[in-house]
């Protein structure tokens, strides 16, 4: 009993012991009970066996604790064995926990929860896994880099454009939630990098600054970016576009920064930048958070599937339609929205 309920509880059996240390029959406690604090707040039988343990010399008013059911499953025993069921692997849910322990759901939470304080969250996606030799060139580049540009103003950034090559997919069928481990407050999120997609997609080569996307060229479907692509049709959209934005200098004194692909080490394309007095930054394998690009822009289009929407008498439902290519493209330029 808890709050106001057993306060008057208490009350009433204080005032039995007083009654009864008088010497009052249980009956005329009872009626002076009942006219006291109602009708129906303690009965006759109750009465009569607190007065017995009072003068039994009985002297406590709370009633003794009582031990309970045993536990049966929320031991130490079961606790460590779901403790390392999940550091075999934290990905099991709480109802596949409880098929192989065949344990009750709740009492399988209740360990999650109550024992283990574990929570489910999600792995953080990157592209790939590092090894050693190439956290070490990420750290040599970037202190390059450092080295090289100490001053970070805004003409510097204004000079500065990424480009990269990305699968725009017209579906994600991976869903999150399957990327869920149960885990420690204070532990940190896990890293995954492989990633199911569907087989419909669109290419597109992406530029980016500052400022915002600069230009997206969808490449046409069966067109493999080469070098001779890369450079008679690319790199030839690039320099119009800065054209217009710099009509002085166009692509001269440009710094770009892309990765390590045989197309941007092309021979070709390596000579037209040169020609255009393009420098071309270091960029170290697999880090996209080093670039604007890979970190901002190209997560939107994952993020984002391309589906219609249809409703049918008042209930949505999403639809996976075969949809055009130029559906696509208008839809993967709503993705790229200009910042000012």
């Amino acid at each position: 009993m808890v709050g106001k309920r057993a306060e008057s509880v208490l009350e009433i059996r204080a005032y039995i012991k007083g009654r009864s240390l008088l010497g009052l029959k249980p009956v005329d406690i009872h009626r002076e009970v009942c006219d006291i604090y109602g009708q129906g707040q303690m009965s006759y039988m109750t009465i009569c066996r607190w007065v017995a343990r009072f003068k039994s010399g009985h002297q406590q008013l709370k009633d003794a604790a009582h031990t309970g059911r045993p536990a049966t499953t929320t031991t130490k025993h079961n606790i460590e064995r779901i403790r390392q069921i999940l550091e075999k692997d934290a990905r099991y849910t709480v109802r596949q926990l409880a098929r192989m322990t065949s344990w009750p759901l709740a009492h399988v939470h209740c360990i999650l929860k109550n024992d283990l304080q574990v929570r489910k969250i999600n792995a953080r996606w990157i592209p790939h896994l590092l090894n050693d030799d190439q956290k070490r060139s990420r750290v040599e580049r970037a202190k390059y880099l450092l080295k090289k540009y100490p001053k970070c103003n805004k003409k510097t950034f204004d000079n500065l454009v990424t480009g990269d090559e990305t699968w725009v997919y017209f579906f994600e069928t991976k869903r999150k939630c399957s990327n869920q481990f149960w885990a420690t407050k204070n532990a940190r999120r896990s890293s995954i990098a492989k990633r199911i997609r569907t087989v419909r997609k669109v290419f597109y080569v992406i530029f980016f600054d500052n400022k915002g996307p600069v230009m997206q060229i969808p490449v046409p479907k069966g067109k493999t970016v080469t070098g001779k692509y890369y450079r008679d049709v690319v790199l030839q959209k690039l320099k119009k576009c800065y054209k217009r934005r710099r009509p002085q200098t166009g692509l001269k004194y440009l710094r770009l920064l892309h990765d390590n692909a045989p197309v941007h080490k092309a021979r070709i394309v390596t000579e037209i930048l040169k020609s255009e007095k393009v420098t071309v930054l270091l960029h170290p394998a697999f880090s996209p958070d080093l670039a604007p690009l890979l970190l901002f822009l190209v997560p939107k289009t994952k993020i984002s599937p391309v589906w219609k929407k249809i409703q049918i008498k008042q209930c949505s439902w999403v639809c996976h339609l075969p949809v055009s290519y130029e559906y696509t493209n208008s839809r993967v330029r709503k993705l790229f929205p200009k910042v000012d």
